[in-house]
């Protein structure tokens, strides 16, 4: 039966059948969310909730370790609607920490235990965060002024008696701000419980069904991956701390787990594609009924590719905002995605959902036409944090339904005759990394906090195989012109890896528009540092034998760099995570051995790396024929 209360004209019509979650009844937007997981504690006790390598916990101990902690929370003071930050790698504490801050009555703050430690102080007094469940390794990133409890609890076979409902927080999830302070997206269970639900209603996740959970928490996705499976009697498949950014090691855990479930932004989704095409019976994905694409626009090729990969599965385009609980709306591809132009359609809006494509004066547009994506329902988070200008900026009143709310997302698109909705891109500064907002504006702040800078822009560009970061500067003081890699470095200690400009510019002026505002079109492609371009050659180590000479033509190519020496760093010369994935395919088809991801960001340095696949090709060699070994080690394509 419908939600209360709303208006199904253009919105999503999936109804959920009372009885047809889980067999247990109808999910209530007034419920808690963790209350859906408790829900099968009675009739899954037994069963394993989650798994963890060979590691299993069921359904009856996630729960009382779970309320032992929730115990300990509300002794430390934590009252409903209180936000409390969670500081875990991804494990067992982790989910068990997420369940007891809502059994507790909070709302959880996820911090990335990569984040510098400076964010991190500013996030959670931003937040107000008193308390936060932390783990030993990363206690220290916390400030003094917040009270840690580890995830480990004596287990407790009741929660505590409290009562966080529907209208009730169950997270603050920091973005990037355009006037450079992150924002804290404050959402409500009833959001968030309408968005699990519509995905049981799509996908009818069974007891005895897995989920791989791979998505780092601070991105909201990670949240659908724990909550909506549990929440059916469902198994969750964590995958290992940083083999998130691995294509192997997620086709891997899809593979190991038979998992029938998976989310991922399109950049790594067409990574994954590129490792079934290069074998495509190593793994068995049998399984696998659904993918999700969601954070990016999802290319027609990438469509297309997968359609030829894995005929078997379906594949699913969504679109939204950490604002309106995760997701708004989906789209199940078909050939005609594969011959489409542009990117592909993210669909019809999901359950409690409304998407309207407006004029600057809130009037609908014809079909077809381009306007401004705005959003209603039952989604909508409270606000942000703390931060009412923000608030009234980005959420108005709904002038098509009295007393609702609209959210202005800032993103561009149109409606097709079907009612579908097709993304066209932004209408400001805002723009994704690999699947994660960044606003330009925050970029641009930090640049300003040196003494040495007057002002600052930044731009997305593409260098080399991807796009990235850079950043332009004008000198303070023009006879001491701010040099490019200390501007890096002090970004480093503000503001997360993926906001780090992976070029900075220098200029002695910005051009100007008529305007006189900076114009962004006429600043020039980076320029490369002293010691990358060839201009410091005393300082210029070449690469020497036959691995560190391929793993520098492969960063020529992936980086945009004209030269690549034995000391270079990955990341310094603009690397990232996408583009490690990148590289260690190709080491994959130049040597023929699996150098993991995570051993670039252990060891990122030319010679170092060369030392890791030396070791690899001496392991595999040894009962080679000379033959072979001339075969393996000659001149193949570094692609």
């Amino acid at each position: 039966m419908p939600l209360p209360g709303l208006v199904l004209s253009w919105w999503g019509t999936d109804v959920i059948d009372p009885g047809e979650w889980a067999r247990a009844g109808s999910p209530s937007a007034e419920r808690g969310l963790h209350l859906l997981v408790a829900d099968r504690v009675a009739d899954c006790a037994d069963r394993q909730a989650l798994v963890h390598g060979d590691t299993c916990l069921t359904y009856a101990e996630l729960d009382a370790r779970a309320n032992g902690l929730a115990h300990r929370l509300v002794a430390a003071g934590v009252r409903v609607d209180d936000v409390v930050g969670l500081c875990v790698d991804r494990s067992f504490g982790m989910v068990v920490g997420l369940l007891a801050i809502l059994k507790a009555g909070g709302a959880y703050l996820p911090l990335d235990p990569e984040l510098p430690p400076a964010r991190i102080e500013r996030i959670t007094t931003a937040a107000s965060a008193r308390a936060c469940v932390v783990s030993d390794r990363h206690r220290a990133l916390l400030p003094g002024h917040v009270t840690a409890l580890a995830p480990e609890a004596e287990p407790a076979p009741t929660p505590p008696d409290r009562r966080a409902a529907g209208h009730n927080l169950v997270s603050v999830y920091f973005t990037s701000g355009s006037t450079g302070v992150p924002k804290g997206v404050a959402s409500s269970h009833g959001g968030w419980v309408n968005r699990m639900a519509w995905s049981q209603r799509a996908h009818r996740l069974a007891p005895g069904d897995t989920v791989l959970h791979k998505t780092t928490l601070t991105f909201d996705d990670a949240a659908l991956e724990l909550f909506w499976p549990l929440a059916a009697g469902a198994r969750v498949a964590l995958l290992d701390p940083g083999a998130h950014r691995d294509p192997i090691a997620v086709l891997d855990g899809l593979h190991r787990h038979r998992s029938v479930y998976l989310q991922v932004v399109p950049t790594m989704l067409a990574a994954l594609l590129d490792e079934i095409a290069r074998d495509r019976d190593r793994w068995d994905l049998s399984a696998l009924r659904d993918v999700t694409s969601s954070g990016e626009a999802l290319p027609t090729t990438t469509v297309r590719r997968f359609l030829d990969l894995l005929p078997s599965t379906r594949l699913h385009n969504t679109w939204g905002a950490t604002e309106v609980s995760i997701d708004s709306t989906n789209h199940t591809c078909g050939p005609a995605d594969a011959e489409d132009t542009g990117a592909t359609s993210v669909g019809l809006p999901m359950t409690g959902n409304h998407v309207r494509v407006l004029d600057a004066e809130l009037r609908e547009v014809p079909l077809g036409e381009v306007g401004d994506l705005h959003i209603s329902g039952v989604g909508l988070a409270r606000g942000y944090l703390g931060d009412p200008a923000a608030t009234a900026a980005a959420f108005g009143p709904d002038p098509f339904e009295p007393g609702g709310r609209l959210y202005r997302t800032g993103d561009r698109g149109y409606r097709r005759p079907d009612g579908a909705v097709k993304f066209v891109g932004r209408d400001d500064h805002q723009v994704k990394i690999r699947g994660m907002r960044v606003e330009l504006g925050e970029v641009e702040a930090a640049l300003r906090r040196s003494p040495l800078v007057r002002d600052a822009a930044v731009l997305l560009r593409r260098l080399g195989e991807a796009d990235q970061l850079v950043g332009y500067v004008t000198p303070a003081d023009a006879q001491d012109p701010p040099r490019p890699e200390p501007l890096r470095d002090a970004l480093a200690d503000w503001l997360p890896a993926h906001m780090v400009p992976s070029r900075v510019v220098v200029l002695d002026v910005f051009p100007l528009n008529a305007n006189g505002k900076v114009d962004r079109a006429r600043l020039p492609e980076p320029s490369l540092p002293a010691d990358v371009d060839g201009a410091d050659d005393a300082g210029f180590t070449p690469p020497s034998g036959p691995a560190q000479e391929a793993i520098a033509a492969m960063w020529r190519e992936l980086l945009g760099v004209p030269r690549v020496g034995a000391d270079d760093d990955f990341f310094d010369l603009g690397g990232h995570s996408l583009l490690a994935t990148r590289f260690t395919a190709r080491v994959r088809h130049r040597f023929d051995v699996e150098l993991p991801v995570r051993v670039v960001f252990d060891r990122p340095v030319v010679a170092e790396l060369a030392e890791e696949v030396e070791a690899l090709l001496a392991a595999k060699i040894q009962d080679m024929s000379d033959d072979q070994v001339r075969a393996l080690l000659g001149d193949r394509s570094t692609r």
